[in-house]
């Protein structure tokens, strides 16, 4: 399989994406992950948000031209077991993706990435972190119903290095007269946990020192992601819809 056609360099953001990126962060309460209709049936301006227990939420739009909710389907459950293909999807950031189990022959592409844990590395600012994302169902971010012009792909985030679980994330893609428009969610710091009984009593009452918490949760940190997502769905997609076209539109959903 020949991809080096999509292999493109990353280009420069849209003026609204740099201005909201050079926003103040805005303290206030917002909505928890499992409320997420919430920040979607209102007004709610892209940018980073900081509550009074120093987490995060971030919100970034992508607008996307030609691109379909099927089509992300498709390109999450496609990418995920090879790094060449990462890499497209940012190729200044992303350096290796795996995962632990192949799902890949279902004929439905949300069943072939849901309940999958990829294993990535990749630079978020000037930071290399060793993730695992472990895609999971919408419904546990309270999203209950969806018809075929939306899909969600949702996912807790873990450092791989600590063991620690520090971040929720949701895309979510809505069918649009030009294409499709995605909202991206992140909150980072509010459900932090370990696997273990032991360290994550630990974790979790360190973490409530809100000077500790600002040492490995901070507004750049913050800042870092919110580019890192803006860059990388504005990158995506120029290419989807013709690597679609070229290896997805005729596999049987």
């Amino acid at each position: 399989m020949d991809i080096t056609k999509y292999q493109l360099p990353l280009g420069i953001l849209p003026k609204h994406c740099l201005d909201v990126i050079d926003k103040e962060v805005e303290v206030v309460d917002f909505p928890d992950f499992n409320e997420t209709q919430k920040i979607l049936n209102r007004p709610f301006s892209d940018g980073i948000y900081k509550n009074n227990e120093n987490s995060f939420l971030l919100k970034c739009t992508t607008k996307m031209e030609k691109v379909t909710p099927k089509m992300i389907d498709w390109w999450f459950a496609w990418h995920l077991p090879f790094s060449e293909r990462y890499k497209l999807w940012h190729p200044k950031d992303h350096i290796s993706a795996k995962i632990l189990k192949d799902r890949s022959t279902s004929n439905n592409d949300r069943e072939n990435y849901i309940g999958i844990d990829s294993l990535v590395e990749e630079y978020i600012g000037k930071k290399i972190f060793k993730l695992k994302i472990s895609f999971i169902e919408p419904r546990n971010f309270g999203i209950t119903s969806m018809d075929d012009r939306a899909t969600a792909v949702c996912a807790l985030v873990t450092d791989r290095t600590t063991g620690i679980q520090i971040a929720r994330l949701i895309h979510y893609v809505r069918k649009c007269e030009f294409g499709s428009i995605m909202t991206s969610l992140f909150w980072m710091g509010s459900h932090v946990s370990h696997p273990n009984p032991i360290k994550n009593s630990f974790i979790r009452n360190l973490l409530k020192v809100r000077f500790i918490k600002h040492l490995v949760l901070n507004e750049y940190s913050a800042r870092s992601l919110l580019i890192h997502c803006y860059e990388e769905m504005n990158h995506l997609q120029k290419f989807l819809p013709c690597i679609y076209e070229e290896f997805g539109c005729h596999s049987r959903n």
